[in-house]
């Protein structure tokens, strides 16, 4: 019966009344979730430790106080709090920690906290900010709470997460380096189950830059795999699969870092060696030092690992060794007190000195600094330079789509599609203000799907969605404007070819 009220629960609607349904929908869904926090702590109220009688306190495994939160949260009967797990589905320690989650909430974030009673953060995200931080005192959690409300509701998770963990450091460096080291110590490598066509997965958990300069290790070996090998995933694949065979993946590299090492086959460094004893190989001619090995070393044995080490000779170590990119973002205060916060694209914050030890273990390629105050100028042409790209790269990190994650895959597009001046186009359409980062999926909304796209200014995008829906972005995060007069008034004015309209009339 409840499925078929599911299933009738779109008639009569058209693709408007289908999107103002989901977002109900999913605003529901919110409040449910965050109701059930706002129950825990009123659970928590109900029960707190004074409530557990004093002949209680003298009896082996009875009630007991516990803080389930953080500094500055009330202490809890731990029993009572039994009773609300199993009513909400919950195992008991997890149904404690999650009544520690809304009493860190209500105490220690006010402002996150307003934000979960509003629905205007999801309640998991909530919880996970106050996990995090629940080893920081009372008035740095405030501090935490103040520096990150915010954005609260309005970025991605994974940039929020970024956001607490930059200002837990900030607070409590060394509650950040305890945490750190807490979460390095849940690393592993695991074998999943063999699938019946014999296939069989391989998972592991390591430093972040570990795993890049791992799978960069497996994306170069799969380059050099002829394009027969399969899809680029299948080729990856192969390559990790070489990394258990030290010799060939050493070949492999070696072949085409240093392709002249292999200009002369072994063959032909034995034959060089044998022209210079003058033919056929008589103990006499052997040099001195072969003369003097046992009887039962074979000369011609000798003579072969001679060649082959005459060809080792010829390798160019440094070229085999892999070449490291790092990008880093430091504030100029942190630079002249040399100590500080570090941004590294798809890493998490980090401190000055964790960076520096990165460093000595790759050859290191340092490129100079790019001062984004310095905008490359305009060009005419439809391929956008390198410096466009970098400067946009250092700038924009991550994807300007509404809600969109991605730091890395995404192409730059012309905001304005170019148009080339045989047709009428304006020189300089190639500039940063008519440059944004997408997916190729993002990419094909655009394209094909009806989405629409504006840059007011650089760095603020303005998306139409095929119904009419109305979301800015910037560096602060994905905000939705709607579809009514507001929205479409922000939408028009963002109109390039008005504002061109505008200053031809000025001028």
């Amino acid at each position: 019966m409840f499925d078929r009220a599911l299933e009738g629960c779109t008639a009569g609607l058209d693709a408007r009344g289908i999107l103002d349904a989901a977002a109900e929908a999913q605003r529901a869904q919110v409040l449910a979730e965050n109701k059930l926090l706002v129950l825990a702590a009123a659970w928590a109220d109900a029960y707190p430790a004074e409530s557990i009688h004093h002949d209680q306190l003298d009896l082996p495994g009875a009630a007991r106080g516990v803080r389930p939160g953080g500094d500055g949260t009330p202490e809890v009967n731990d029993l009572a709090m039994a009773e609300f797990s199993v009513k909400i589905g919950k195992s008991l320690g997890s149904g404690l920690y999650f009544v520690g989650d809304a009493l860190d909430l209500r105490h220690r974030f006010p402002l996150l906290w307003g934000k979960v009673v509003r629905g205007e953060l999801r309640g998991w995200q909530g919880a996970k900010i106050a996990r995090l931080t629940r080893p920081l005192l009372f008035d740095q959690a405030l501090l935490v709470d103040e520096e990150i409300a915010r954005f609260a509701g309005v970025v991605p998770w994974t940039k929020l997460e970024n956001r607490t963990l930059a200002a837990i450091l900030a607070v409590d460096p060394d509650a950040y380096e305890a945490l750190i080291g807490r979460r390095r110590k849940e690393r592993g490598v695991w074998l999943g189950r063999v699938d019946e066509d014999g296939m069989r997965s391989i998972h592991g958990r390591i430093e972040a830059v570990k795993t890049n300069r791992l799978y960069a290790a497996v994306d170069e070996l799969a380059g050099y795999l002829p394009e027969e090998a399969g899809t680029a995933d299948e080729r990856r694949a192969e390559a990790l699969a070489l990394l258990g065979d030290d010799l060939q993946a050493a070949e492999l590299r070696a072949r085409h870092r240093q392709p002249d090492l292999f200009d002369e086959d072994l063959a032909a460094a034995v034959e060089e060696i044998m022209a210079e004893t003058g033919g056929p190989v008589e103990e006499s001619d052997v040099h001195p030092a072969l003369r003097d090995l046992p009887p039962a070393v074979d000369v011609e044995s000798a003579i072969f690992q001679a060649a082959v080490q005459r060809m080792l000779e010829r390798i160019d170590l440094t070229k085999l060794l892999p070449t490291a990119y790092l990008v880093v973002h430091i504030a100029a205060e942190s630079l002249e007190k040399r100590h500080g916060i570090c941004r590294v694209p798809g890493l998490k914050p980090t401190t000055m000195s964790i960076v520096q030890s990165w460093l000595g273990h790759t050859r290191v390629k340092v490129r100079p600094v790019i001062d984004l105050n310095d905008i490359p100028p305009p060009v005419d042409s439809y391929e956008i330079p390198d410096r466009h790209r970098r400067y946009l790269r250092l700038r924009q990190p991550g994807s300007s789509f509404p809600w969109s994650t991605a730091t890395s895959g995404f192409d730059l597009d012309h905001v304005q599609p170019f148009l080339a001046r045989h047709r009428g186009g304006l020189p300089g359409q190639t500039r940063i203000d008519n440059l944004a980062p997408d997916t190729r999926p993002e990419h094909r909304c655009l394209t094909h799907g009806g989405w629409q796209r504006r840059q007011p200014d650089p760095g603020v995008l303005l998306y139409r969605s095929p119904h009419g829906d109305v979301y800015l972005t910037n560096h602060s995060g994905t905000h939705d404007l709607g579809n009514r007069a507001f929205a479409h008034a922000i939408w028009t004015l963002a109109d390039p070819d008005r504002t061109d309209r505008t200053e031809r009339r000025d001028q």
